[in-house]
């Protein structure tokens, strides 16, 4: 089989060379990147390969290169929404460098899937290996795998796990600490959260950012944590479940932007006005958020960036160059309507509101408006 590889692979070589006026010598070198060409040759040699549609054998050239241009990608199989850009936009950044991309998902018990995982890995002699970790757990037992590849880590915890490994994410305790001051500097002062799933380090990042700003503002003891999923619908329920017996929020942040709308139907439900009554603000920026009545104040994460850098940053570590262990980006505030306080007093709040309408939170009225700009 090998043999066959190489002899197909040498006769396309052959062909090229003939065609570009050069050895095939030097059609190999200009395939695999290597020194030792001049400029004219190598445009020769790229013409002649444009011309023909020639694609490597990527078998036959790995024995040369002893690199098989394979990158693997790991992702946990609880993904959200945002996963699937990310997953495209690493595919493409690996493209465009010239290697294939092979994406296979894990679960828990982490160390009985990455066990399967990395032996089908190992089978296809990958080059290196991005993951995304988004859950606790499973970056732990990636370092302790003995992993041997080049290896990234996307996930949000921003930690060093081994020598070696690069971690790459935003820095959401940071996000979600200024989204609190935010509301602070707003005048609220019992300011809840929202929780998605407390077994994410997204969601674990979040709630330390808000409770550390409570806390620098002495406002802890007027804090509470109502525990969700990342799924709308336990938003939703939630509010419709909450008795507010200890008194209304000022303010909820919710762990993410779908939670929101569905919190800002629930409050509806009950008659509760946003940002009168309570203000809101979510996390993601996710299309909608912007069309929502009043529009949300969020945070905008540009997972498509994060995905380049931890690509970029595995090719250099492929390559032999440095990268740094921990490669933490910038989330962006972004402040509308549902946070900002109403200038005007509103009329007293029922402190414990009954349901008015056990309507689905997707069919209630005026959740969206449209503006015109």
């Amino acid at each position: 089989m090998a043999r066959r590889a190489q002899q197909t692979t040498r006769t396309g070589i052959l062909a090229i060379a003939q065609e570009a006026g050069v050895s095939p010598s030097t059609v190999s070198r200009v395939i695999n990147g290597t020194a030792g060409v001049t400029d004219e040759k190598r445009k020769a040699v790229e013409a002649a390969i444009a011309k023909y549609h020639y694609e490597p054998n990527r078998f036959a050239r790995s024995l040369v290169t002893h690199q098989s241009h394979i990158i693997g990608i790991l992702i946990d199989r609880s993904i959200r929404y945002a996963t699937a850009n990310t997953l495209v936009q690493l595919e493409e950044v690996a493209s465009n460098a010239g290697y294939m991309s092979v994406t296979l998902t894990i679960d828990k018990p982490w160390k009985v899937s990455l066990q399967r995982a990395l032996a089908q890995l190992r089978s296809l002699s990958i080059d290196g290996l991005v993951v995304i970790a988004p859950r606790v757990g499973l970056a732990d037992a990636l370092a302790a795998s003995g992993v041997q590849w080049p290896l990234v880590i996307i996930n949000s915890l921003l930690l060093p796990y081994a020598h070696g490994i690069s971690v790459v994410g935003e820095q959401q305790l940071e996000a979600s600490k200024h989204l609190t001051e935010h509301l602070i500097a707003q005048g609220y002062t019992r300011i809840w959260h929202m929780a998605g799933s407390a077994d994410w380090h997204d969601e674990q990042q979040r709630a330390l950012g808000w409770k550390q700003a409570l806390q620098e503002h002495n406002l802890e003891r007027f804090g509470k944590l109502i525990q969700c999923t990342w799924s709308a619908q336990s938003a939703y329920q939630a509010i419709m479940a909450e008795d507010f017996s200890d008194g209304m929020p000022d303010a909820i942040f919710v762990a993410s932007d779908h939670m929101a709308y569905a919190a800002i139907a629930a409050l509806r439900a009950r008659g509760i006005r946003v940002p009168e009554d309570i203000a809101i603000a979510g996390y993601d920026d996710a299309e909608g958020s912007i069309f929502l009545d009043p529009p949300l104040t969020t945070i905008k994460q540009d997972l498509p960036a994060v995905a380049r850098t931890a690509m970029y940053t595995l090719l250099q570590k492929i390559e032999g160059k440095p990268t740094d262990d921990v490669v933490a980006m910038e989330a962006q505030l972004i402040v509308r309507q549902s946070s900002i306080r109403a200038q005007q007093k509103c009329p007293p709040r029922d402190s414990n509101p009954e349901p008015t309408s056990s309507q689905a939170w997707w069919l209630q009225p005026n959740l969206f408006y449209h503006p015109f700009f």
